[in-house]
């Protein structure tokens, strides 16, 4: 049948660019076995391979390992994506993360960290203009949902993060600006707060160089690395004796990691923010995806090594964890 008239569940044909044939396989077994089309793709393609194909629905890449002909394949399909407005998922291992994050700046780009066939259906699912949610099984409908709520849980905790960072009024005589995850509400002032670095420095709240003299003192706190080490710690022991899923809480664990490395005065590359968020790790990168963009993590590159991308805490953010710990030690609370 001729491949602009024929009916596929997602809109369109999947085209799979592997370097695995074994992963290769059972990803297109998959997607057929659902009744898609998947057109399977070696990684040194020829050009025509893409533009020659027609009534695609979205370009699933598989790298298991990286050299030139695998960063030359990103670097073709990126563009072909960016030109032909198609979704892009990359299906790569935890180890290659960081490498894989920096090579591709496509905006509509999910990374998957595991071969589960059924992270790639969900994925397709909200990549795709068709959705096929009445062909996936129970369990795979509670993933979708789980996805959905993700956003609502992130929202809800970058308002607790703003409402805790400080008086909503302007500092030192600067106009206030909006919060990259307020809309519609009170703006917020623009008074970052300093950190003093160190392995068991506390966190003080200091005037930055750019401030002016007559700013506002940001508030000071007295937590430790050490501290927040040791909650973390605290947190995995539950591990020990309960199932793990009972307490997965990715947005508040990688807030903890990366408070203590905000105090320690160390970086954090995104594949170890993933582990840190004791969660599955493509489960782990949408959490961090979705933090990014409602402002509580900033991205940041790897000034001496390009092959990495470190993430911080917003100066918002951390403002409203020191203000966490503040309250629950003022108030003789435990914090776990």
């Amino acid at each position: 049948m001729d491949e602009n008239i024929q009916d596929d569940i997602w809109g369109g044909q999947i085209l799979l660019v592997s370097d695995d044939p074994q992963l290769r396989a059972l990803y297109v077994h998959a997607i057929e076995l659902l009744g898609g089309r998947c057109t399977p793709l070696p990684v040194n393609f020829a050009d025509d391979d893409l533009t020659d194909r027609m009534n695609v629905a979205a370009i699933v890449v598989q790298i298991t390992e990286w050299d030139s002909a695998q960063q030359s394949a990103l670097e073709r399909i990126e563009q072909f994506c960016e030109a032909s407005s198609l979704p892009m998922l990359i299906r790569t291992n935890l180890d290659l993360l960081d490498t894989v994050l920096v090579a591709v700046d496509y905006p509509h780009v999910e990374h998957l960290l595991s071969d589960s066939v059924a992270e790639l259906f969900v994925s397709l699912e909200h990549r795709t203009q068709r959705p096929i949610s009445s062909l996936f099984a129970d369990r795979d409908e509670i993933d979708l949902a789980d996805l959905k709520k993700i956003s609502a849980d992130v929202e809800r905790i970058a308002r607790a993060l703003v409402k805790l960072s400080g008086p909503q009024q302007p500092s030192g005589g600067r106009q206030p600006i909006s919060s990259p995850f307020l809309e519609g509400q009170t703006k917020l002032a623009d008074s970052p707060i300093g950190f003093k670095a160190g392995s068991s420095a506390d966190l003080q709240g200091r005037e930055t160089d750019h401030r002016s003299e007559g700013a506002t003192e940001a508030p000071t706190s007295h937590i430790s690395a050490e501290e927040v080490r040791g909650l973390i710690r605290a947190r995995r022991l539950r591990d020990q004796y309960f199932e793990a899923e009972l307490f997965a809480d990715p947005a508040w664990d990688m807030l903890l990691d990366l408070m203590a490395a905000q105090l320690e005065g160390t970086k954090v590359a995104v594949s170890s923010l993933c582990i840190a968020a004791a969660v599955p790790p493509t489960t782990a990168l949408r959490w961090i995806k979705t933090m990014t963009e409602e402002g509580v993590f900033l991205r940041k590159a790897d000034k001496k090594d390009g092959r990495r991308i470190f993430i911080e805490l917003s100066d918002e953010a951390a403002a409203g964890m020191i203000r966490i710990f503040d309250l629950v030690r003022h108030e003789g609370l435990m914090l776990i």
